[in-house]
């Protein structure tokens, strides 16, 4: 039956506008910030050596190796930032590198979907997958959680064409070994070992218990050698200790537990609730296409007729139990799930009651933030940061001086009319798209508006320009339990490399030392020096950097 010129109208408009808002969304946030801890500094830091070219293959962090994972995320970084320079500042080009991974993880999802459920679901996956509330912040930051990402998204991708009858082994199996080979290359072990164990899993399905299978899967081994071979082997070349270093601690030591690397765990409930919570919405839509699937035809029929979505469902549940078996859990290892759930939830259908109230709450509930955040520029560029702040003097300073931003009030009210427009053309983009567009308004404005408030709690740049402006002019600088993050932004800010000492009474020949010292540890003034600075990031009263020199 021909399509009505209105409805091809609607649906063209569905497809731009989910487009400009899913590119809205991945944008704001991106850029015009400093690199925010936990894990932006520290990669900035490797960036940055890669970008003046010092050592390609081992990872630092200012003057020290630091190896905790592979340097795809920071040679990709390295590389935009080069070919940026001196347009943007380092950290900005790299940022580009991180919006590249994203895009390319989001057209594998969604042309993954449109292969499983239709033209008009690609977009959703892609929404879902970067839009749930485990992954909101975290697609945001240089981190090397971005291109495991995408290696998961096009790994996965090849998985679902493997189902199908005349699937191509070369291509697909090439497709897979590239993307596992990406994964190991950026976080290493996790993904790569979650997708071997799904590849094997999956021969219990007819689908998968074939020929074009076995071969694939020979295609995908020779396609993953080159990335888990070549640079192993540099690094292998260029460092026994530090090679066994990263390929021990940092992936079995991590998981098992024998080596203390932060992201200890509290509990097993604790972890039960993070992954409810994390997972919304893609997860639980996720859960309810699969219960309406299995009601209607049971699980032998899904198998046979949904094979693809059976070896999603292997994925999801296989990363989840190795995660939540290892001693070491951040929400920023789920990223690697999303893929897989954004594509699951993406084939749910929801009732109609449940389609209003999921619109009309999504109009008033996500309105509500967005405007709070206009409301919120206003005072604070009256110089009004008091009024109504609650508890935000917590993390924020209220006494912040936000000054007025053309290009960032001109993209608050391009993500503003994004919204509207969402609204006006609801039905077209169905509820899941509005509320995607809902959350897009709440943290674009949040990335625009308030962007540089936030930024100045969350920042260096404005204690480290303070800092470097009363250090000596030259000489050697010591440093004493500064972090690799706080090294990286001296060195980044500053120009500063600093000698590590064991203690701030370590004799050394440098005749200036840096100290980081926290509000329930403060640390003695190191005999024979005098303090001449001190400072932190606004707002931040557990933080305290000083500045000694001697004679």
């Amino acid at each position: 039956m021909p399509t009505s010129p209105m409805a091809s109208s609607r649906s063209r408009t569905a497809v731009w506008l989910s487009a400009a808002l899913l590119l809205t969304f991945l944008v704001t946030g991106l850029f015009g910030r400093d690199p925010w801890k936990a894990d932006e500094p520290y990669s900035v830091g490797m960036v940055l050596n890669f970008f003046r070219g010092a050592d390609l293959i081992v990872p630092h962090v200012a003057a020290d190796p630091f190896v905790e994972k592979p340097p795809v995320m920071y040679w990709s970084g390295a590389i935009l930032a080069r070919l940026t320079h001196p347009l943007l500042p380092v950290f900005e080009g790299a940022q580009l590198a991180v919006l590249a991974w994203l895009l390319l993880a989001a057209w594998a999802a969604g042309r993954t979907a449109q292969r499983l459920y239709g033209g008009g679901f690609g977009w959703l996956a892609a929404v879902l997958m970067v839009g749930s509330f485990g992954a909101i912040e975290n697609v945001h930051k240089l981190t090397a959680d971005i291109p495991q990402l995408a290696g998961a998204a096009l790994a996965l991708a090849a998985l679902v064409r493997l189902a199908e009858p005349g699937a191509s082994p070369r291509r697909w199996g090439l497709l897979l070994g590239t993307g596992a080979g990406l994964a190991f290359l950026s976080k290493g072990l996790l993904v790569p070992g979650v997708l071997a164990l799904t590849s094997l899993v999956v021969i219990v399905l007819p689908a998968y218990r074939q020929r074009r299978h076995a071969a694939a899967l020979g295609w995908a081994f020779a396609a993953a050698l080159p990335w888990v071979l070549i640079w192993p082997w540099l690094f292998w070349q260029a460092s026994h200790p530090l090679f066994i270093e990263w390929f021990w601690d940092n992936n079995f030591g991590r998981f098992f537990g024998f080596v203390n690397l932060g992201g200890g765990r509290t509990s097993y409930l604790s972890d039960v609730g993070s992954l409810v919570g994390l997972t919304f919405p893609a997860g639980w839509l996720a859960v309810g296409a699969l219960v309406a699937q299995l009601r209607q035809g049971g699980l032998r029929e899904l198998c046979a007729e949904r094979p693809a979505i059976v070896m999603l469902w292997i994925y999801a549940v296989l990363f989840v139990a190795t995660l939540t078996s290892s001693s070491s859990i951040r929400d920023i290892y789920m990223l690697p799930i999303f893929p897989a759930l954004g594509l699951l939830g993406a084939g749910v259908r929801l009732p109609t009651w449940l389609e209003k109230v999921w619109a009309g709450a999504a109009i008033v509930l996500l309105s509500l933030p967005g405007l709070w955040a206009w409301v919120r520029w206003g005072l604070m560029i009256a110089g009004q940061g008091h009024v109504g702040a609650g508890p935000l003097g917590k993390w924020l300073p209220l006494d912040y001086p936000l000054e007025f931003h053309p290009a960032l009030v001109a993209g608050a009210v391009v993500v503003s009319g994004l919204w509207i427009a969402a609204i006006v053309h609801r039905r077209a983009l169905g509820a899941l798209m509005l509320g995607f567009a809902g959350l897009m308004f709440v943290w674009g404005t949040l990335s625009t508006l308030l962007l540089p408030w936030v930024n100045a709690a969350r920042g260096y740049s404005v204690p480290f320009h303070a800092m470097r402006a009363a250090l000596p002019p030259h000489g050697c600088v010591a440093e004493f339990n500064v972090g690799e993050s706080e090294r990286a932004m001296l060195d980044y800010y500053a120009d500063v490399r600093p000698v590590r000492l064991a203690s701030a009474d370590t004799p050394t020949e440098c005749r200036t030392l840096i100290v980081l010292d926290k509000a329930a540890r403060r640390i003695a003034p190191p005999e024979g020096w005098a303090q001449v600075w001190e400072g932190g990031r606004p707002a931040d009263n557990n933080e305290r950097f000083r500045v000694f020199v001697r004679p």
